[in-house]
């Protein structure tokens, strides 16, 4: 399993995202904000410069490694620290970045070079590192709002870069609001084979250049003064290579044959260059009292590979003192497998030497399967800061350490693959 789902499975865990860190953090709790505004006695307190310092460990295990044809091990091992800064510029717009870097250590695509003799692949340790950067502004005489962004990152087999931007139409009350968004991506990849198939015709992947472009459209209102509710439509388009080529497949012959015989039985994945993804969501948040909340989603999935999937979850934030929120969460997960998929030794090489099959891939993230997710997120956040400290950029200026977040989750899913998580959140203003 390549970096990229890695690291975008461990970010869906985790529970946020990191562009989103700011909003996450400050929707937690909105009267706790409230009572920190009435203790700020200066404008310019709006304009403070906020910083997050992300922190996330994510480890993983599981037998059924794409890398060896669905079977072998998954174990693998990330840490991410990342910087989240929004930055006001003026009364009306801003500037968000986002940076950090990934460092992991993977079993699994180690085993790219399974069959040298020494098992020693070139991704058995790597280091990805990502930037990504957006432009805010308010409309004053319509109330609307827009949003300009870009980013790029790299690891050892992709370079990736995204710009897209949002528009939102807000109500002159503020409690509907209509947003439409789009982000285009470009990834150019290293057609890095497994060891034994480089050089050879089975190398024949024919692209390395895979785009995405998605369009979104959202629509959020305040019911009431407890009820809250947002709607959301995405289509998602790619195309290019959506294999990737150090999987490895093996036909029905590889049934029962030893690692000798399999070197020259193995295949690299093939799936179409083309793929639809359709994701339709809602959550629902609704204020019980002063003591707790509950926060729900549901989304549901279909794509042109023949996945469809339903995804439901449940948070309930809890006002355990002025200071601290507590906030369990549990996630259900289930999908039907693509129509290409096929388990170690499942596909039969007669269809494919008859060519009555074009696409197979043995990797698991692609199968039947069920997954949960439970967890909690802790966040200490006292009214007056957890510290100040004399600022390094503006000078006669107090700075503060704002909040400490902790979100802490353990993954399970029905193939064998088990996952947990640790993400640790520093909120600065400076």
């Amino acid at each position: 399993m390549q970096l990229r789902k890695i690291i975008l499975l461990a970010t869906i865990l985790a529970g946020s995202y990191t562009l989103m860190a700011q909003t996450d953090k400050n929707s937690i709790d909105d009267k706790q904000n409230e009572k920190r505004k009435k203790v700020t006695k200066s404008e310019t307190d709006f304009k403070d410069t906020e910083v997050n310092f992300l922190f996330n460990y994510y480890e993983q295990d599981g037998d059924h490694s794409p890398v060896t044809g669905g079977r072998g091990t998954e174990k693998l091992e990330n840490i991410a620290p990342t910087f989240v800064v929004h930055v006001p510029m003026d009364s009306v717009s801003s500037l968000d970045l986002n940076f950090g870097i990934d460092i992991y250590t993977s079993a699994s695509t180690d085993n790219i070079d399974y069959f040298d003799g020494n098992k020693s692949g070139a991704s058995g340790k790597d280091i990805r590192s990502h930037i990504n950067a957006a432009y805010n502004r308010n409309l004053l005489k319509s109330g609307d709002t827009y949003s300009i962004m870009a980013g790029f990152s790299k690891e050892f087999d992709v370079t990736s870069f995204n710009f897209g931007g949002s528009y939102t139409l807000n109500s002159t009350d503020k409690n509907r609001s209509l947003s439409l968004d789009a982000l285009y991506m470009s990834d150019t990849w290293k057609l890095l084979y497994p060891y034994e198939i480089r050089g050879t015709s089975k190398a024949n992947l024919k692209d390395d250049k895979r785009s995405t472009m998605k369009l979104g459209l959202s629509y959020s209102q305040v019911i009431n003064k407890r009820l809250q509710a947002l709607f959301s439509l995405e289509v998602v388009s790619q195309s290019g290579l959506l294999s990737t080529p150090f999987h490895r497949v093996f036909f029905d012959d590889a049934i029962g044959q030893s690692d000798d015989i399999l070197r020259s039985l193995s295949f690299v994945e093939k799936l179409e260059d083309n793929r639809l993804k359709i994701p339709i969501s809602m959550r629902w948040n609704y204020y019980f009292n002063d003591f707790m909340r509950v926060r729900t989603f549901y989304r549901y999935y279909t794509d042109s590979w023949g996945i469809t999937a339903h995804t439901a979850s449940i948070e309930l934030p809890m006002q355990v003192s002025p200071s601290l929120i507590a906030s369990p969460f549990f996630r259900y997960h289930t999908q039907t497998a693509a129509d290409n998929f096929y388990e170690f030794g499942q596909v039969s090489k007669a269809m494919v030497d008859a060519k009555e099959t074009q696409f197979y891939t043995s990797d698991y993230d692609l199968s039947d399967l069920s997954s949960t997710k439970i967890g909690l997120g802790l966040q200490y956040s006292p009214i007056m800061g957890v510290g100040n400290f004399k600022s390094p950029f503006r000078k006669n200026k107090q700075a503060q350490l704002k909040s400490i977040g902790l979100r802490t989750a353990y993954y399970d899913r029905s193939d064998g693959l088990n996952a947990w998580l640790l993400s640790l959140d520093f909120a600065f203003t400076f």
